[in-house]
């Protein structure tokens, strides 16, 4: 692959649920929670897998020796080799289950990745090219912060945005993951996004052929339009960005099935006002730069809405529709 098609393995939220409800499995005086971390994800586009070996999850907390939770496979295998192709959307496995642990607030969740250093055959991506490896460089994603209470059953989402966070070399010979995109969510506090796109936008304004056609998601309402970025890591970045740029919170692309209308997801959205705005011209969306990429295009496609928890809310993109606020 070429480092132009960093944006055809379009994007990925792949999730890693973690379920705690309280117990007291430990002695009276430390207040534990049972946890359970599950993985999906979300469709990928010119990728048949995204195969991840997990090996163990870290807890950090401030005072106190690292948790250290062991994945464990098939056959007493010391890893678990997952296709994330496979749990797709509210899809999940777990990986851990019901594993009690103190509760408060943890500094850092560590997942722990066996990648081509370990071996060619534990994390990889298969494309129409054949199979790629996979690496993380310090085989350790830092994923931040979590808190733990004993309040009925807590369930929180680690997301992968592989649109952000799953990075091409220049050559095209290995895939990179980075922590850039992985999100963690309370369950409690979020909600699912979806919608219809009307196929005429696929060659409405400035685009020409039906590549490129993506939804952008934006805290936040009012917005200056002209602000909308596509995606980039500010820590990669070497292209100068506009003053008061707005990056998204992810990105999805839009997948034609039949008829007159193409589809969109976000699976694990937090509570809040947000922009939702379709472009046809992101075939170029490089993950690690800004691109300049026009958004929304044509520039009538956007929508304001609001997201409550628990809700499944629908917001379509129509060829004639003028901006709407959902809620």
């Amino acid at each position: 692959m070429t480092h132009s098609k960093l944006t055809v393995l379009t994007p990925v939220i792949t999730s890693l649920m973690l379920a705690a409800c309280g117990g007291s499995d430990s002695p009276a005086s430390v207040n534990t929670a049972k946890v359970s971390f599950a993985v999906s994800d979300a469709p990928v586009d010119n990728a048949q897998q995204v195969v991840i070996a997990f090996d163990k999850i870290e807890l950090v907390k401030n005072g106190q020796d690292n948790i250290v939770l062991d994945v464990t496979g098939p056959n007493g295998a010391n890893y678990r080799q997952l296709d994330l192709m496979q749990y797709q959307g509210t899809d999940s496995s777990m990986i851990i289950t019901d594993q009690s642990i103190p509760t408060g607030t943890y500094d850092n969740l560590i997942l722990h990745i066996l990648d081509e250093s370990t071996g060619s055959d534990l994390s990889y991506v298969v494309s129409e090219n054949g199979q790629i490896p996979l690496k993380q460089p310090s085989q350790k994603l830092q994923l931040g912060s979590f808190t733990v209470s004993q309040d009925s059953v807590q369930s929180f989402t680690i997301e992968f945005d592989l649109r952000q966070s799953l990075v091409e070399n220049r050559n095209g010979g290995r895939y990179n993951l980075k922590p850039h995109g992985v999100k963690i969510l309370n369950n409690a506090a979020v909600a699912a996004l979806s919608g219809n796109v009307d196929v005429n936008l696929f060659n409405a304004g400035s685009c020409n052929n039906d590549t490129g056609n993506f939804v952008y998601l934006y805290p936040g309402h009012n917005l200056d339009l002209t602000k909308l970025a596509d995606n980039y890591d500010p820590a990669t970045n070497t292209t100068a960005l506009p003053e008061g740029v707005i990056a998204p919170y992810a990105s999805t692309d839009v997948m034609w099935v039949s008829g007159n209308y193409g589809s969109y997801s976000f699976g694990y959205v937090p509570t809040g006002d947000y922009t939702v705005a379709f472009t046809c011209s992101s075939e170029n969306d490089d993950p690690d730069q800004f691109d300049s990429i026009t958004i929304p295009d044509p520039a009538t496609q956007f929508h304001e809405i609001s997201i409550t928890a628990g809700q499944n809310l629908q917001q379509d993109f129509n060829e004639v529709a003028a901006p709407t606020a959902s809620r």
